[in-house]
């Protein structure tokens, strides 16, 4: 095809906008051309017009896929199923499933006419309880409530129990929620597929919807698995506080796919993770959804002496007594320990640069830091406090107030606000 006569298309389709026609003999002249950007381009207006042949639909998703433009393929798809077009609409779908597959790094099952085997060896989370450094008590309440009815289904079959359900985990951030959740399917020899924000947030109306919709059936198709909804907030922000009809649609499906858990999802374990549980619409606590509500506070002296061994594991030290530094570091997360850690060997490669040598990381290091890491946790705990004093009616953060009324949490508090 040469340029002269595609020059002269795009000028008269520049002339004439609304021939579809004229647009559609544009793209696939560029097609011809190898030019399939710009063809591509020419097929979303087309789209947009109503001017796209139904035969078209899965050549240009084909080309769509092979070029990454997932947008165009989900608009294909949809268009094909508000057109009532059965022909080629699975192929769309399968289209639509592996662009998403691949992205997500979670293989799924396609389709009864062409389904690959569901590779659990390769799907099955490795991490266990024994990397997540203390917290043993609330290992405890997870075995009991989450993991014992996956790996002894036969007990809970005989009193009525089914297994799955779902499982939220709220506390501050940096709290280890997310490891928990990779070790609570680790316990259980799960596979563990964790759902981004960004995997379901889409700003064309209605596919954040299909989204959400589709990250639980293939869950479904692949359970029994752990399915993982991190920063839930966003997911299913409180509709009484938001205005927006789209953001209430979205905690509706959220709803509906909850709704199934425990009746048509038998073995589908859902987990959540929240930084902030009172921003979560409160329908999704009634039981039968997120009927379980675990706290993942700040860890504890031992806890934190844990995470440190594990964090200056792979670095070069000598002399580093981890239980008092863990004495010394009250209210830090695993993300500031973590941060301390990093500023320490800051210190060790200026020394090194300074006076050569490779010196160790040594106690004197993270001492001349500690003081500039503060724990990220004092906002997120000055925030609970306030809403656990005016608005915990339900007493469903009981566990919060119990310990923020420790003595050491209130003592830190207090002062952290005098200064």
């Amino acid at each position: 095809m040469s340029n002269e006569r595609i020059d002269a298309l795009r000028k008269a389709v520049d002339t004439n906008p609304d021939d579809v026609l004229l647009r559609l003999v544009l793209a696939e002249s560029l097609v011809t051309a190898e030019q399939v950007e710009e063809a591509l381009d020419q097929y979303v207006v087309l789209l947009d017009k109503d001017g796209l042949p139904e035969d078209q639909f899965v050549p240009v998703g084909e080309l769509a896929a092979a070029n990454g433009r997932l947008a165009l393929l989900r608009s294909l798809l949809e268009t094909a199923r508000q057109k009532g077009v059965v022909e080629g609409t699975g192929r769309l779908q399968q289209l639509v499933d592996t662009m998403i597959s691949e992205r997500s790094g979670v293989k799924i099952k396609v389709g009864p006419e062409e389904q690959t085997p569901f590779e659990a060896d390769t799907l099955k989370e490795t991490t266990t309880f024994d990397q997540v450094g203390g917290m043993e008590e609330i290992k405890r309440v997870i075995h009991r409530m989450v993991i014992l009815p996956l790996s002894r289904p036969e007990l809970y079959e005989k009193y009525g129990r089914k297994s799955g359900g779902g499982v939220l985990l709220y506390g501050p951030p940096g709290c280890g929620k997310t490891l928990l959740a990779r070790a609570t399917a680790g316990e259980c020899g799960l596979p563990f597929i964790n759902v981004r924000i960004e995997d379901v947030m889409d700003p064309y109306m209605g596919v954040s919807e299909r989204n959400l919709h589709a990250v639980f059936e293939r869950a479904r198709a692949n359970s029994p698995c752990v399915l993982f909804l991190d920063e839930l907030d966003a997911l299913a922000f409180a509709r009484h506080k938001h205005g927006g009809s789209e953001a209430r649609r979205l905690v509706d499906v959220l709803l509906q796919e909850l709704d199934a858990i425990g009746s048509d999802n038998d073995g589908l374990l859902v987990l959540a993770a929240t930084n902030a549980p009172w921003d979560v619409d409160e329908a999704m606590l009634r039981p039968g959804r997120f009927d379980r509500v675990i706290f993942v506070p700040p860890p504890d002296e031992p806890a934190r002496a844990d995470i440190l061994s594990v964090l200056v594991k792979d670095v070069p030290a000598t002399g580093l007594d981890l239980k008092a530094l863990a004495g010394q570091t009250p209210m830090f997360s695993g993300a500031d320990l973590r941060a301390l850690i990093e500023r320490g060997v800051d210190r060790v490669i200026d020394e090194a640069l300074a006076n050569g040598g490779e010196p160790p990381l040594g106690m004197h290091h993270l001492a001349d830091v500690l003081g500039a890491v503060k724990p990220s946790t004092l906002d997120w705990l000055h925030r609970a406090r306030s809403y656990i004093e005016f608005a915990n009616q339900s007493e469903r953060y009981d566990d919060v107030a119990a310990y923020l009324k420790s003595r050491d949490v209130r003592r830190r508090l207090n002062r952290d606000s005098k200064s």
